[in-house]
C-alpha cells in the first residue's frame, strides 16, 4: 500500500523548494523537510512533525527560533538541533528503501544531561489508531517505535499531547503522536512508513548517508579553495540524483545533463526515463522537448548510451517549437552524426534557421549544479573545444586545484593546478573523445592550448 496519497484531498503544507529541501533516496524524492525538522510528501498528504519536553515544557520544533540543521556528509540526510536546557535535542533524517517498502529513519539523540520526551507527530486527513507499538492510519501500520510510553490520536493532538497525562490505545481523526522516553545521551528511533512495507531491517541515517557516499564515491570530485564551493558540489551531485527519480521531466531531464557530466550515467538514465514516459503519454510541452533533446544527446555523446535518439529527435523538435535553440540542435547533430547522418544533416540544416542561441537550466538544482560548476569548465561539445577555467576567482589564485572525472564531450578529464611563485602549472590527463580536441585555459592563460591527452605545462603568470 502507497502511503503517499491515501487522503481526500491535500490540505497539508505545500512542498515546494519554499518549504525546503528534498528528502528520497535512489528512486527518486519522497517529499521535503523544512529547516525546523517537519517532513512533508511530494502530494501533501501528510506530514511528519516533532517536538521535545525538558522539565515541563514542550518545545515544538516547527514553532522555535533555536533550531538550526545541517547535512549528514552533504547528504540527503538531515539533522535538526533543538536546544534545551543544558544541551540539545538532535533529529536525524534518511529515507531507507529495501525493495518491499521505503520510509522515513528518525532518529532522536538526547545530547543534554536530563531525560526527556520526544513527540512523533502525524498530521493527515485520515482515520488513525494508536497502541503500544506506536500509530496506524486507514488501519496500516504508519509510525512505529520500539520504545513507546504513551501514543493518542484526534484533530488536535499537540494540545493532547500538551495537556497529558495519555495512554496508548485511542482512535481520532487527523493526527497521531507517539511519545518516546529518552534517558540522557541515549537515542531511540521511530520509523515512518511511505510505501509499501515498513523495512523489516533497522538502518540508522549514519547508514544511510554513508550509502549515498558509496554511490557518489566514484563522481566528479572537486577540490578547490572555495570550501564552500567543494561542499556545494558534494549537497547538489546528490539532489540531482533525487530529482533524475522525479516524474517531471523538465526537473529529471536536467538532472540526467549534469549526472552524464559527473559520470553517473545509470542515474542519469533514470532522469532520461522521466523523459521518455512523457512522450509516450503526450504530455511532453515545448521545454520538456528541448530538455529531452539535451538529456538524449548527453546520454549518446558523454556516455556511449544507445536511445532512440534518432527516431524521437524530429518529433521533439517539432514539439519544442519557437523554444528550440542552436546549442541543442548542434548537440543532437554531434549525437547522431555516426549512427544516422541523415537525421544529423537536418538537425544542422535547422541551426541557421533559429532565433535562439542555448537555453539556462530552470530547475533549482541544475541552476546550482550550473552555478558550481561555471567555474570549473566550458563544456564545448560542438566545437572540439573544451576550457578548463574559464574563470579563476582571484582568492584561488596561488592555490592549488583538483578536479577529478569530469566525463565531457570529448571524453573524462581530470585536472590540477599547482603554483611554481607567481606562475600557475597545469597537469591534465583526457581519456577517450577525438585525438585533435582542443584543451584550453582561458582563466589561467587565454594564449595556451593543446590537444595532447595529458601532460603538464608551465603557463604564463596571470
Amino acid at each position: 500500500m502507497a502511503f503517499r496519497n491515501p487522503f481526500r484531498r491535500p490540505v497539508f503544507t505545500a512542498t515546494d523548494d519554499s518549504f525546503g529541501l528534498l528528502i528520497g533516496d535512489l528512486d527518486g524524492p519522497v517529499g521535503r523537510i523544512s529547516t525546523k525538522g517537519t517532513i512533508a510528501v511530494d502530494d501533501g498528504g501528510w506530514r511528519i512533525e516533532w517536538g521535545v519536553k525538558a522539565g515541563v515544557d514542550w518545545r515544538l520544533a516547527h514553532t522555535q527560533t533555536a533550531v538550526r540543521q545541517l547535512r549528514v556528509d552533504d547528504t540527503p540526510v538531515f539533522e535538526t538541533w533543538i536546544r534545551v536546557p543544558g544541551g540539545d535535542v538532535i533529529q536525524r533524517v534518511g529515507v531507507v528503501n529495501d525493495g518491499t517498502g521505503r520510509a522515513l529513519v528518525v532518529e532522536y539523540e538526547n545530547a543534554s544531561p536530563e531525560a526527556v520526551i520526544i513527540a512523533t507527530v502525524g498530521i493527515a486527513d485520515a482515520a488513525m489508531t494508536t497502541d503500544r507499538g506506536g500509530a496506524s492510519i486507514d488501519g496500516k501500520p504508519w509510525i512505529r517505535s520500539a520504545s513507546v510510553g504513551a501514543a493518542t490520536a484526534g484533530a488536535d493532538v499537540w494540545a493532547a499531547v500538551a495537556a497529558g497525562p495519555i495512554g496508548t490505545d485511542t482512535e481520532g481523526h487527523g493526527g497521531a503522536a507517539v511519545l518516546t522516553p529518552l534517558p540522557h545521551r541515549q537515542r531511540s528511533t521511530v520509523v515512518v512508513a511511505i510505501e509499501g512495507e515498513i523495512p523489516t531491517r533497522e538502518v540508522t541515517p549514519d547508514e544511510i548517508a554513508s550509502g549515498w557516499r558509496a554511490v557518489t564515491a566514484e563522481a566528479l570530485d572537486i577540490d578547490v579553495p572555495d570550501v564552500q564551493l567543494s561542499s556545494a558540489w558534494r549537497r547538489v551531485i546528490c539532489d540531482l540524483i533525487l530529482a533524475a527519480g522525479t516524474d517531471d521531466p523538465v526537473i529529471a531531464g536536467e538532472a540526467a545533463w549534469w549526472l552524464d557530466l559527473a559520470g553517473l550515467h545509470r542515474e542519469a538514465d533514470r532522469g532520461r526515463g522521466a523523459v521518455l514516459r512523457a512522450a509516450d503519454r503526450g504530455t511532453l510541452d515545448a521545454e520538456g522537448a528541448v530538455v529531452g533533446l539535451r538529456a538524449l544527446a548527453s546520454g549518446e555523446i558523454r556516455a556511449g548510451t544507445k536511445s532512440d535518439l534518432a527516431e524521437i529527435a524530429g518529433p521533439l523538435a517539432a514539439i519544442a517549437g519557437e523554444q528550440l535553440d542552436r546549442a541543442t540542435t548542434r548537440l543532437v547533430t554531434r549525437a547522431t552524426e555516426s549512427e544516422a547522418p541523415e537525421v544529423a544533416s537536418d538537425a544542422s540544416a535547422l541551426v541557421e534557421r533559429l532565433t535562439l542561441a542555448d537555453r539556462e537550466p530552470t530547475s533549482p538544482v541544475a541552476a546550482g549544479a550550473a552555478r558550481v560548476l561555471g567555474y570549473l569548465f566550458d563544456d564545448a561539445d560542438v566545437t572540439g573545444q573544451l576550457s578548463m577555467l574559464p574563470e579563476v576567482p582571484e582568492a584561488w589564485k596561488g592555490q592549488s586545484i583538483d578536479v577529478r572525472r569530469m566525463v565531457t564531450g570529448l571524453g573524462s578529464l581530470s585536472f590540477s593546478v599547482r603554483w611554481h611563485g607567481d606562475r600557475p602549472a597545469v597537469l591534465w590527463e583526457r581519456s577517450g573523445g577525438p585525438d585533435d580536441a582542443v584543451l584550453k585555459c582561458p582563466g589561467l592563460d587565454p594564449s595556451w592550448s593543446t590537444s595532447a591527452r595529458n601532460g603538464e605545462a608551465l603557463l604564463a603568470a596571470p
